[in-house]
């Protein structure tokens, strides 16, 4: 075994990381998604002091023992360095990739539409993990705030700790523009996809750590148009605004989402031109094989 990568979180991964470096004496590489305990911490999911003093120990010693880490984006870099004190040579940009093939060769066949009874609306996907991290109740007042526009349909797809709450709020609101559906498989994901109009992202305002949701580049790699609602410190605001493949807005303010939904919804004429853009952007920088070599490059 020359090379051992382990993905945090998990965190406690990382310590199996660092023994299998010894024994085998390869090179580790330590890849971050999320920056833990930290995104716990902001989200009030955990308070307990020692837990927090434990998972703390925990990274510094990842971090410590890694030949190297990898991040996707370089806001996540900085935050490393400036937060944690893990030196910048140590640490290695390489987004987070996509195989934009199973996208390419799908066709919108209006499947999910017939299955869900939506065929005639103006769907707005959230496909993914519904959990505090996500922030989804934003999306639920948002619906209440704009049901008079009948065509509009709030297409939630997923599961997680916090989609029965959710589902409750909107039952008593009884919102009819919000529809809640369970995870499709892997091979149905692009098709589903491809059947909505505009992908969404949420992400909770509590969040302090400059994330970026992975949906973001699905919606891109299906040529849909994106609105994403994120924290102000996630990276994913930049690659929207780079791609020009849709809007994004922090998530802290009802009134400002409304307003985009509002927005990319009155742009018909649009919507293929950022679903265009969105496609050539995530083909030249997020392209699997392509990031993969970067990433082979640094062993």
């Amino acid at each position: 075994m020359d090379v051992i990568i382990v993905y945090s979180p998990p965190l406690p991964l990382a310590i199996a990381g660092s023994k299998l470096k010894r024994f085998y004496n390869a090179k580790y590489i330590l890849n971050i998604q999320d920056m833990f305990p930290q995104n716990a911490i902001d989200l009030g999911i955990l308070k307990n002091r020692l837990l927090i003093k434990l998972f703390e120990r925990i990274e510094a010693y990842a971090y410590r023992n890694a030949d190297f880490i990898t991040v996707h984006s370089e806001s996540n870099k900085s935050f490393l360095v400036a937060r944690n004190g893990v030196p910048q040579d140590r640490i290695k940009v390489i987004h987070n990739w996509i195989d934009i093939e199973p996208y390419s060769k799908t066709l919108r066949t209006g499947r999910f539409r017939k299955m869900f009874n939506i065929e005639d609306k103006f769907i707005f996907l959230f496909a993914g993990v519904i959990g505090p991290s996500q922030g989804l109740d934003l999306i639920i007042k948002v619906a209440e705030k704009i049901k008079d526009v009948k065509d509009i349909s709030f297409l939630i797809v997923g599961d997680g700790m916090e989609k029965e709450r959710l589902e409750k709020m909107a039952d008593d609101l009884k919102l009819k523009n919000v529809i809640f559906k369970p995870f499709v498989s892997k091979d149905e994901y692009p098709e589903l996809v491809k059947d909505a109009d505009v992908g969404l992202v949420c992400l909770s305002s509590m969040n302090k750590t400059p994330v970026v949701p992975g949906k973001i580049l699905g919606y891109m790699a299906a040529s849909i148009p994106v609105v994403a609602f994120l924290n102000k410190e996630s990276d994913g605001h930049q690659i929207i605004k780079n791609a020009d493949c849709g809007y994004s807005e922090i998530s802290d303010s009802v009134e400002k989402v409304v307003a985009t939904i509002k927005k990319i919804y009155n742009e018909p004429n649009r919507l293929k031109e950022y679903g265009k853009n969105g496609f050539s952007y995530v083909k030249e920088n997020f392209e699997r094989n392509a990031c993969i070599n970067r990433l082979e490059e640094s062993f």
